[in-house]
């Protein structure tokens, strides 16, 4: 488990992040979200004992990072992918993290064959694709066997299998009971993967809550309807609904509830083929939440 408790990081007159009491729980995927700037490197880093907050702690399994006697058999962590020296081999550069943290050495081979990699395990890592360096990142984040894995953009360069792979992955971990933390900006498999969310925005909490309770809740539902009526569209405008006409013959509906369009249509007489809610989808929510903490907005032309 990770707990933060009013963590605070101040770079000057910049508030990275203001004030951060949350917890990601053993047992889910965490998905970390925010828009660029809103901190979740800076509270990574934190967490991890790499940058000393303002005021505030951050605790791992009970203990500042600092304090754990053995980091490595309590928290995997891949901040950068990339982060290898690039004339050792996948197998040596796993192998100097087992020997520098008193892991056995059979571990290097263990986690190779765990990510796909034992293949390639003998090619130098300056020679890696994204993806490959990706497999390594999170290769060295469970060399010791954790039960927590923080993991930064873990899916970034893989292909649709090894995306699939990194979800499988990070769920079956869960379900053994460990707590895994992912940030990502890529929210439909967010959508996919995560069973709760912490958001942030400009170093300020936005939620903490299930993936389920932040979609359903947060947007409004518009709802699908299809009537054997032809102007059944105005008699819903008429009662204060807006609506949009589809191609296909259905009706999207807002302002109006499931259970309003149901009495309109049993006092019209119309039968209803369709009453659907249109469930938003995690991006929508996540911008209609974020919008007022972005650090860069474009124009649209």
């Amino acid at each position: 488990m990770i707990e933060l408790r009013g963590l605070t990081k101040r770079f000057g007159a910049t508030t990275a992040v203001d004030d951060l009491t949350c917890a990601f729980r053993p047992g889910l995927v965490t998905g970390f979200l925010g828009p660029n700037g809103a901190g979740k490197t800076t509270t990574m880093l934190m967490t991890l004992g790499l940058q000393r907050p303002t005021s505030g702690t951050a605790l791992v399994a009970g203990k500042r990072y600092t304090d754990l006697p053995a980091p490595m058999r309590e928290v995997g962590a891949l901040l950068d992918a990339r982060a290898t020296h690039p004339a050792r081999t996948g197998h040596d550069h796993l192998l100097a993290l087992a020997l520098s943290n008193g892991l056995p050495r059979r571990r290097a081979g263990e986690v190779l064959e765990r990510v796909g990699l034992s293949s390639v395990a003998g090619k130098r890592t300056g020679t890696y694709s994204l993806g490959m360096s990706q497999r390594l990142g999170i290769a060295g984040a469970l060399l010791g066997d954790p039960a927590i894995l923080v993991l930064d953009e873990p899916i970034n360069g893989l292909d649709p299998s090894g995306i699939a792979w990194v979800r499988n992955l990070m769920r079956g971990l869960a379900a053994e009971g460990r707590t895994v933390v992912v940030s990502s900006h890529l929210m439909s498999e967010m959508e996919l993967t995560a069973d709760h969310l912490v958001v942030i925005g400009r170093g300020k909490l936005i939620a903490d809550t299930s993936l389920e309770e932040f979609v359903a809740g947060s947007v409004p539902r518009d709802l699908v309807v299809r009537a054997d009526d032809p102007h059944f569209a105005a008699k819903l405008r008429a009662e204060g609904a807006t609506v949009t006409e589809q191609p296909d013959g259905s009706l999207v509906v807002s302002g109006l509830d499931g259970h309003g369009v149901g009495r309109l249509a049993l006092a019209q007489q119309v039968i209803l083929t369709e009453l659907t809610p249109q469930r938003s989808s995690l991006e929508q929510v996540f911008m209609a939440m974020t919008e007022q903490s972005l650090e860069f907005e474009g124009g649209v032309r």
